[in-house]
């Protein structure tokens, strides 16, 4: 019982000493996920998915991590605006299209012909409305 006690106040410790420092775009909040997931985590899995998918050099990874922070902030503001406004599944989808649009259009400027190719074909699966 006593290691339990010592291992919550550890832990309450922690998370204290985590909310006390500086905030930072990547340690917000993402307001959309009841998961307690930061920009940060999600920035960092659509980075490792992008290099993957898109094979992108280390020289294009840090732009790359500038355009996924800028959507994702982009995308948790939109989010903030609807759940006030109203919520629906048709604004969210509209939403989403145009941050996705706004990220491939800035990937433009840092990918080779090829990548962007695959990026572009990969975002009209997902969003055929969308006009890149």
């Amino acid at each position: 019982m006593k290691l339990i006690s010592v291992t919550l106040s550890l832990l309450l410790g922690l998370s204290t000493l985590v909310f006390s420092q500086t905030k930072s775009v990547e340690n917000e909040k993402f307001v959309f996920l009841n998961n307690g997931a930061t920009v940060g985590m999600i920035v960092k899995s659509v980075i490792k998915a992008d290099k993957q998918r898109l094979k992108l050099t280390d020289q294009q990874l840090p732009k790359a991590k500038e355009i996924i922070v800028n959507a994702t902030v982009s995308f948790n503001e939109g989010v903030k605006k609807l759940k006030k406004a109203g919520f629906t599944n048709q604004k969210l989808r509209a939403l989403a299209a145009v941050v996705e649009t706004d990220k491939v259009l800035a990937y433009k400027a840092i990918l080779t012909p090829e990548q962007y190719a695959v990026l572009v074909a990969n975002h009209k699966k997902i969003y055929p409305e969308s006009k890149v």
